[in-house]
């Protein structure tokens, strides 16, 4: 009898829990009102009052009918009551529960905007929700929102406890989470200073930290100082991988190396070299160029390794060289190729240009290093000869010629210089490095006729003074590139920009060859910086970081020369 009677007993409590969470998963369907998901989870307690979820249900739906409820006083402080019993109830049946701690602390917060009286203070609440979850966790994240945005209210205990959370949370690097909390940040405290108590030393994070600033105008200072750290960490990272890929060249891993080689570039390629609008100098520019040297150098390296050539189809042989200064490693990137059979024999009278790009390429070599007399004599060699220049080969004959009329002015043969530059004008009138050349001849011969006749030439060439581009829109998050060709010249170059929307102060950044130069609100109407433009082509591009601009127009003065 009294089994019979214990098994009647089970099978009413085990239908019991049945009922409940028949009645808890309906109370929780997306169709459910809140007056329906009440009445559901109540009879889902009456039926098994054990399960902590039913009262943490009843909680938050409680909650929501009193946050509705914000106009009738009467209605409200009676839900939030019950929100309150509901949460107590749920947390003596499972007090190791972070989200009924979290949304208790939601309730408790409400109550006291409301000025209500609490059975404990929300912060507390919020505390253990976070101590009782991991740090990647929803609940750890929307802890350290609610309590930023109340950081003001906080006090010192709290304000530590809040800034652990929020150094915690965004160890993960999530970059979204970081923005998200920058939108709390930005509409409750705006202090830049707490963000440099939370923020982890991460390129990624930093760089988006100060593209939140800029899209916002806000706190030019911190978003520079925030973009010179994060150039720094990506000279590091590019110091990194160029020693990760010597140590795969040494092991003859080349494919490898060359990877490690090309994502040096890429981050040296990010630098815009900020610390010095910042004023501070985190890394040392002449180390920044001896690391790009060495990435672009080596690559060439792994590239003629490959190829077994030197047609340099992606340009990564030219890039080395249009930087190196170098005679050390210059030497020693020639033996390279020379090892491999790559230079061709010495130029002679009997076979002086088997290969015009070959030989352009031995005697740009040779020019870096000084060696002036021997390309002085390949031009005799040319001389002597009779070529005939496919069209193909006419850029590296034209090349050839300038640099055998560079050598001869380096050796003060200015006729001699003269002569072979108007050889390369023969070919290419337009050329802008013969022409600087034959300028420069004549001005050595004090021949002001044909030296204006050369300059004309070259203003007609170069970029004029002016540029008016009537309005241009700029829109935010653009950029517009202009290419500025020039002499080469010191000078002073001017940009004139407005506002599109009355009122406003939209960030505006202007790089000139990669670097920035100027950072600024634009309602300033002009900027201006000084320049060392390379003959040829230069890159001047304008950004409106954080609103739309009016580009009016570019202006260049140039510096008399001494």
């Amino acid at each position: 009898m009294l089994l019979l009677f214990g098994l009647v007993v089970l099978v009413v409590f085990q239908a019991a829990i049945a009922w409940n969470a028949r009645l808890y998963w309906k109370a929780k369907a997306p169709a459910a009102s809140p007056e329906e998901r009440i009445r559901l989870l109540r009879r889902a307690a009456s039926a098994y009052p054990w399960n902590d979820l039913v009262p943490f249900e009843l909680g938050k739906a409680y909650f929501e009918r009193g946050a509705e409820a914000l106009g009738n006083p009467v209605e409200r402080d009676a839900l939030f009551s019950l929100a309150v019993n509901s949460f107590l109830r749920s947390l003596r049946l499972n007090p190791g529960s972070p989200e009924v701690h979290f949304h208790f602390a939601q309730t408790l917060l409400y109550m006291n905007y409301l000025s209500l009286p609490a059975p404990v203070p929300y912060f507390e609440e919020y505390k253990k929700a976070a101590e009782l979850t991991g740090h990647n966790s929803q609940i750890y994240f929307e802890v350290g929102k609610v309590l930023l945005a109340r950081w003001e209210a906080l006090s010192a205990a709290e304000k530590d406890f809040t800034l652990d959370i929020l150094r915690k949370m965004l160890s993960g690097k999530d970059e979204e989470r970081l923005l998200d909390l920058l939108e709390t940040w930005n509409l409750e405290v705006r202090d830049t200073s707490l963000v440099d108590k939370i923020l982890p030393e991460d390129a990624a994070l930093l760089h988006a930290y100060a593209r939140f600033l800029g899209e916002k105008s806000l706190a030019l200072e911190a978003r520079q100082t925030a973009l010179a750290k994060a150039e720094h960490l990506d000279f590091l990272r590019a110091k990194n991988e160029l020693d990760l890929g010597r140590r795969e060249a040494e092991a003859f891993r080349n494919a490898e190396a060359s990877a490690h080689y090309a994502r040096a570039l890429e981050a040296l390629g990010t630098i815009k070299f900020y610390q010095a609008l910042a004023g501070q100098e985190l890394f040392d520019p002449r180390e920044y160029a001896e690391v790009l040297k060495s990435a672009r150098r080596l690559l060439a390296m792994i590239r003629i390794e490959e190829t077994r050539s030197l047609a340099d189809s992606d340009g990564t042989i030219a890039a080395y060289l249009e930087i190196e200064d170098q005679f050390t490693p210059l030497g020693e990137f020639e033996a390279f190729i020379k090892e491999r059979g790559l230079l061709g024999e010495d130029p002679t009278a009997a076979s002086p240009a088997k290969d015009l790009q070959t030989l352009a390429f031995r005697m740009a070599l040779d020019f870096q290093q000084n060696r002036y007399r021997d390309i002085v004599r390949v031009g005799d060699f040319l001389a002597s000869s009779s070529l005939v220049i496919s069209p193909s080969g006419k850029a590296s004959y034209v090349r050839v010629l300038g640099l055998i009329g560079e050598s001869y002015f380096k050796l003060d043969y200015i006729y001699e210089a003269e002569k072979y530059f108007l050889m390369a004008l023969e070919i290419e009138p337009e050329n802008l490095g013969a022409l600087l050349g034959v300028e420069r001849c004549y001005d050595r011969l004090n021949d002001e006729d044909k030296a204006a006749e050369a300059r004309r030439t070259i203003d007609r060439l170069v970029t004029p003074g002016t540029i008016d581009f009537g309005g241009r829109l700029l829109r935010k998050g653009e950029s517009f590139e202009e290419v500025l060709v020039t002499d080469g010249r010191p000078r002073k170059i001017s940009l004139e920009f407005a506002p599109v929307a009355a009122g406003s102060r939209p960030l505006v950044a202007v790089f000139f060859n990669g670097r920035v130069v100027w950072e600024g609100t634009a309602d300033a109407g002009s900027a201006s910086f000084p320049a060392l433009p390379r003959p040829g082509g230069n890159s001047l591009e304008i950004t409106a970081v954080s609103d739309a601009i009016a580009l009016a127009r570019i202006s260049q003065d140039i510096f008399p020369v001494r």
